[in-house]
């Protein structure tokens, strides 16, 4: 039975195709409309996944869509009229959005496909979250956690996961009702200190490493707990049902000061040491605000997971949600060992309820383990044999030139050598790699998610910060006091990380880590300013080629460790074709470009 999993209207479309239980495909929008966080009708997707496997609309058995459009239509109608009609404005515009395309979402996928109504089934949102987490962890039964902005009409939710006789049970337990949501305020504050919503949670999480959680009695005030532990947010802050307003109310400000205008500047840099920093008193303030929500984040999670613990009983937890993307935060859960076990699947994100669902429907057709729906990240397209050399006679034109990004250092020429020998291979890169060359590593299907795990990865030695510095200038253009993450094989893991959890569970970037302090000279670049990383370790299991690579490079540098960033100029998704890895190598820093068993250098005389 062939299912296809769709997740659209919000953010991050994405579509999964699953196949007899198996994971065949997965692809996000954006990845091939090449806008951010694409929302709209995942068509693209769908396409590319059909023809990559080889299928029709035909051979489709049965599509499921990852919401309950009429519950989340009646959330959105009742939220916009709650201030009406101070809220006219709001009101109008999520009724013309709802009755004009999204509150049809099961009508179009039906129509698009042409199949009979039987065929499209949905589950309510964090539903589909829940067998999100649930379905590739590979445990027989699991406490689930689910933590997001908004979903129908949950903001965060228990539930847990079972598998009798063959087919998985997931059933809820509790919830917390919107407007009660931690990542309606993770977001507000994001947007409050300068970073844009439903985006950059990132640029909050690791500002906040430069602060402390002084203002933490004030957030106490903002986000309450209630006796059973579960906690409440205080809505006079924020304009969650009122959102054109902007994200944070006067009594915010009252209470916390003003924040940044968009775009503003931190005087900041990860690659210095805290005790290094010279930071102005405004940006201390900020950065100190960042800490507070961020630890009462961790405060609060970490009492959801006691409570999750108690009322299951379960040794496992299962975790996704837009909120387990904060690797801060999922330190804190892991190394509290309230669990055996903490699962977080490769894109817990909205785009990863594809997977979910289509693989949750699957099961129910016939009898498996749990084992059986495990799934790696590696799951969008991979570009097979010899790109379009054509293209790369054409960027190696002078012509290409006018196009570069700001400070970026001309070249004179490309270079382009193949390899039919992968050891041939890895040892040139890792010459250049030794020679602090900043290097773009296309192969294989690209990743699941946002994380970067060695198919579509900017590649630099870790002790170098001239380089580090470079790539957050001239290559990735992205603040400075954001950090890289650190790739490393499973081998030399062990001297890398401080830490007594299982190396395994640091192989996607989804935990935050300490590092051991005789290694810190030598991985500096991929370190934060209080010297964590985001670790990925890889096994030659996880990715072969990029492990062998990490290997080859350890070999020279004493150390198998790289650090390894996304693969994406500023503003875009992370690229999926060669034809965009060869647009970014072109126009920015990069020195040199691997796709597949072809190496591109330029040549500077």
């Amino acid at each position: 039975m062939i299912v296809l999993g769709l997740s659209f209207g919000y953010h991050d479309s994405t579509v999964a195709l699953v196949e007899d239980g198996v994971v065949k495909r997965v692809i996000s929008e954006e990845r091939l409309t090449l806008q951010k966080h694409d929302f709209n009708f995942p068509k693209f997707a769908i396409e590319k996944c059909l023809e990559v496997e080889g299928l029709s609309f035909k051979d489709i058995d049965l599509f499921v869509y990852h919401e309950d459009p009429h519950n989340k239509f009646s959330r959105v109608l009742c939220s916009s009229l709650y201030h009406f009609p101070f809220s006219q404005k709001e009101f109008v515009n999520s009724v013309k959005a709802w009755m004009g395309k999204k509150l049809w979402a099961i009508g179009k996928i039906s129509n698009y496909f042409n199949c009979a109504h039987e065929k499209v089934s949905y589950l309510n949102h964090h539903y589909s979250h829940a067998l999100q987490a649930f379905m590739g962890s590979g445990q027989e039964s699991a406490a689930i956690l689910i933590v997001d902005a908004v979903g129908d009409w949950s903001s965060t939710a228990f539930y847990k996961g079972k598998w009798i006789d063959g087919v998985p049970f997931v059933e809820k337990i509790k919830e917390v009702a919107y407007p009660d949501s931690l990542g309606l305020v993770y977001s507000a504050v994001t947007g409050y200190l300068g970073f844009t919503p439903n985006d950059s949670e990132c640029s909050t999480m690791a500002l906040a490493a430069f602060g402390t959680p002084r203002f933490l009695k004030k957030v106490d005030s903002v986000i309450t707990s209630d006796n059973d532990s579960t906690y409440s947010v205080v809505q006079k802050y924020f304009h969650f049902m009122d959102f054109y307003k902007g994200t944070t109310t006067k009594d915010f400000i009252s209470l916390f000061g003003e924040g940044k205008e968009v775009n503003e500047e931190y005087d900041l840099s990860s690659f210095k040491d805290l005790s290094e920093q010279e930071i102005s008193s405004k940006n201390q303030q900020l950065a100190d605000i960042a800490a507070s929500f961020q630890t009462k984040l961790e405060l609060v999670i970490l009492e959801l997971c006691e409570e999750l613990k108690e009322i299951t009983g379960e040794t496992n937890l299962c975790y996704a949600g837009g909120v387990a993307l904060n690797c801060v935060a999922n330190k804190t859960i892991l190394d509290s060992n309230l669990f055996e076990s903490v699962y977080i699947p490769p894109d817990p994100g909205d785009g990863g309820t594809a997977v979910g669902i289509a693989l949750y429907q699957s099961y129910q057709k016939k009898k498996e383990t749990s084992d059986k729906s495990v799934y790696g990240p590696y799951q969008g397209v991979e570009f097979k044999g010899q790109f379009v050399t054509e293209m790369i006679e054409e960027l190696r034109d002078k012509s290409f030139k006018k196009y570069l990004k700001s400070n970026v250092t001309s070249c004179d020429d490309w270079s382009v050598d193949e390899y039919s020998n992968e050891t041939e291979l890895n040892r040139a890169i890792s010459k250049d790699l030794m020679d602090s060359l900043i290097v773009g590593w296309f192969q294989g299907a690209f990743e699941l998610g946002p994380r970067a795990l060695g198919n579509r990865s900017i590649l630099f030695r870790p002790d170098c910060l001239d380089t580090a510095n470079k790539v957050s200038t001239t290559v990735k253009e992205r603040a400075s006091f954001r950090p890289y993450a650190l790739s490393m094989t499973i081998e030399d893991a062990g001297k890398v990380l401080k830490t007594e959890q299982a190396l395994e569970n640091f192989k996607w970037m989804q935990f935050a880590c300490d590092v051991n302090t005789d290694v810190v000279k030598q991985v500096r670049s991929g370190l934060h300013a209080d010297l964590t990383t985001r670790p990925q370790v890889c096994s030659a299991q996880d990715n072969p080629k990029f492990h062998s690579l990490l290997s080859h490079f350890g070999e020279k540098f004493g150390l198998s460790a790289l650090v390894n960033t996304s693969f994406n100029p500023k503003g875009y998704p992370i690229v999926s074709s060669p034809y965009e890895a060869l647009a970014m190598f072109a126009r920015t820093d990069m020195n040199v470009l691997v796709i597949n068993n072809t190496i591109i250098r330029k040549v500077y005389n």
